[in-house]
């Protein structure tokens, strides 16, 4: 990767020999040059440049307060400036580096010291360049996926708390559907694991196709998905539903030689049945998962039951009414890597939609 150095000076002679020493060095550079402060400002602000190396004493703007300037548009680690004098007094360098200076060379200097010195900065914004997308590959983690690139669990728990909050200030409607890959168990035995694996990402992507933009797929772990779905009251979340299972049972998966892939769906609406919580949505729909399930699988239910069935525990809140959408397959094998842990965000309107979108 080339980088850009901005050499300042008010001498060509002294602008000539950094050059010639950069470019015997053999660095991947391309040198620009100003005369003067005022000039390379304009410049060093571009975001064209990597590194600035300029004299202390030139006219018009001199090299501490082309620092200065510098510093007071960009933040202080974000470019290097190394600033070349040859005045030897301990009050200059002092200034230089309360100014933000990155490095100070004496002049006179070999051009191994000066080469030294630049390679140092460049290393320097290369690990910044490094760090800077470790960490923003871990904040993607922390809320996505890593197989899929979908929302993870926390990050799912996260929105649907906010999405609740929104939906009891508006008096809208919000529902959450729960799907999972039927006999996913004997599916990885059969095609191994890491099918098994690219079967998950592309059932996700699958799903993702036939939700709005304004839902959130989410992977919960293992091959179990989770959409959130705003403004969606329960004549639509049994479409939705309908639309998941169908749009697996249609697709071809031509490379995963799997045979027929079924997917079961759970979904439940707030503020039907007096679902007043996002733990008590989230278990009404699994609660329908556990019916689709038990009939088979390869169907869609929707919870009709209430709150109370559900704190007595999910066999008798199947038995208060999962509404049976078709039938048969069996348990949930949680074999392929799984995401945990639930978030607690504060309520927002971060996401509001004021108009409800059409299924």
């Amino acid at each position: 990767m080339v980088s850009t150095i901005l050499i300042v000076d008010d001498s060509e002679v002294s602008r000539s020999s950094i050059r010639r020493a950069l470019e015997y060095a053999g660095l991947e550079v391309q040198v620009l040059e100003a005369s003067d402060g005022a000039e390379a400002l304009p410049v060093a602000l571009s975001g064209r440049v990597d590194i600035v190396v300029s004299d202390v004493v030139m006219p018009k703007l001199d090299g501490i307060e082309l620092l200065r300037a510098i510093r007071a548009q960009r933040d202080a680690e974000s470019l290097p400036v190394i600033l070349v004098t040859s005045l030897g007094d301990g009050d200059t360098r002092s200034q230089s580096f309360e100014a933000g200076a990155s490095d100070y060379i004496n002049k006179p200097f070999s051009p191994a010291e000066l080469v030294n010195r630049v390679q140092v900065q460049l290393r320097l914004l290369r690990l910044q360049e490094e760090l800077r997308r470790s960490s923003e590959r871990y904040r993607v983690l922390g809320s996505h996926d890593e197989l899929t690139g979908l929302a993870n669990r926390r990050h799912f728990f996260e929105l649907a708390r906010r999405e609740m909050a929104r939906s009891r200030r508006h008096r809208f409607s919000m529902s959450v559907a729960i799907a999972d890959i039927d006999s996913f168990r004997e599916v990885n035995t059969r095609v191994g694991y890491l099918v098994g694996d690219a079967i998950i990402t592309e059932i996700g992507m699958v799903l993702g196709k036939h939700l709005r933009t304004t839902d959130v797929l989410s992977r919960l772990g293992g091959e179990k998905f989770a959409a959130l779905l705003p403004q969606t009251d329960t004549s639509d979340a049994r479409a939705v539903s309908d639309r998941m299972v169908q749009a697996v049972h249609a697709h071809a998966f031509p490379n995963h030689a799997t045979g027929g892939l079924t997917l079961s769906v759970g979904a439940a609406t707030y503020p039907s049945g007096g679902l007043e919580s996002v733990d008590e949505l989230v278990n009404a729909a699994e609660a329908s998962l556990d019916r689709a399930k038990s009939q088979g699988g390869g169907v869609a239910e929707l919870w009709v039951g209430s709150p109370d069935a559900l704190g007595r525990g999910r066999a008798t809140a199947r038995e208060a009414g999962a509404i049976m959408r078709g039938g048969g397959d069996d348990a949930v094998d949680e074999s392929n890597a799984t995401e945990a842990g639930e978030g607690d965000p504060p309520d927002d309107d971060a996401a509001a939609v004021d108009e409800k979108t059409a299924r």
